[in-house]
């Protein structure tokens, strides 16, 4: 019969009552329970970081198991015990690259003009995609999203449903409608931003700048009109 550590673990506070009927007990077991769990997310920490380092320089398919259990310091058997297939940890790591929440963030702050949301989102996209390895991840993820039901869900999500929680926010900060080309032009301006990462002529804060403010007064006249 195969015991499942887990069920003893998050048990054993419920065990310990019984069989020692003491609160120290519990309380011992309880604080284990914590110290573990750290240790669980602490492991997986590694094998994340070292998969996106390992998936963005070599790709989702040739990369292998072996090289990122290496990277991490971990046994592969571990790996697998976090992750079951290399398919998990595609899509782990894969949505971790899409600026989902990102987005989510930005929609939760408080903001004093929709130029300094769009200002502070644009800001923190390239922020986050300074990393060439969060780059290459996030074209890599746009190119396989067909392949996982997962990554497209959350690339559909970030693209459409919550961006247009931000146009919603910004259009009840400015009184105008963002026509919907306007907001993927806006997106797609600092996709591009990303993709030539090395080539562009523009530093960040003044490339941000200058789109956010022709994306309002773009939406503004034809509002005017």
């Amino acid at each position: 019969m195969i015991i499942n550590k887990n069920i003893i673990i998050f048990n054993m506070p419920f065990i310990c009552s019984i069989l020692f009927k003491t609160d120290q007990s519990v309380t011992l077991i309880s604080t284990f329970i914590t110290d573990f769990n750290d240790m669980i997310a602490n492991i997986e920490d590694k094998i994340i970081n070292a998969a996106i380092e390992v998936f963005a320089k070599k790709g989702f398919d040739i990369a292998t198991t072996d090289e990122i259990a290496k990277r991490s310091g971990i046994s592969k058997g571990t790996v697998f015990l976090h992750f079951k297939r290399k398919d998990d940890l595609i899509q782990n790591v894969a949505i971790l690259s899409v600026p989902y929440d990102l987005i989510v963030s930005t929609i939760s702050g408080n903001y004093k003009s929709a130029e300094d949301l769009l200002t502070e989102f644009g800001l923190s996209f390239l922020k986050k995609y300074s990393n060439k390895n969060m780059r290459a991840l996030l074209i890599m993820t746009m190119a396989y999203k067909d392949r996982y039901r997962k990554i497209k869900a959350k690339l559909k999500a970030a693209c459409f449903d919550k961006m247009d929680q931000l146009f919603k926010k910004v259009e009840e900060m400015t009184g105008f409608a963002i026509p919907q080309p306007m907001r993927r032009a806006f997106f797609g301006s600092l996709l591009c931003y990303i993709i030539w990462w090395d080539d562009n002529k523009i530093e960040p804060e003044e490339y941000v700048r200058a789109l956010v403010k022709g994306i309002l007064n773009s939406a503004s006249s034809l509002t005017s009109h």
